[in-house]
């Protein structure tokens, strides 16, 4: 692994919870228009996962790669 799969693995992981975010607010405003608590049961989960991989921290490898670059 270098620092290149670093940065795409971070952009990987945000575009993936950007995209799961995009799905939990559609859900949800469909949730609200036509079944209320259907559209919750499945908007809340993908909510709480969008921001999950949004708020995910880079892999430890990725971490002491990070740091070893900054020592060079």
């Amino acid at each position: 692994m270098d620092a290149n799969e670093c940065k795409k693995e971070r952009f990987s992981s945000r575009s993936i919870g950007l995209v799961i975010l995009v799905i939990s607010m559609l859900l949800f405003i469909v949730g609200l228009v036509v079944l209320p608590v259907v559209g919750f049961i499945f908007a809340i989960p993908l909510l709480i996962l969008g921001i999950a991989m949004i708020a995910a921290p880079e892999s430890r490898a990725c971490q002491l790669i990070r740091e070893g670059l900054r020592i060079k």
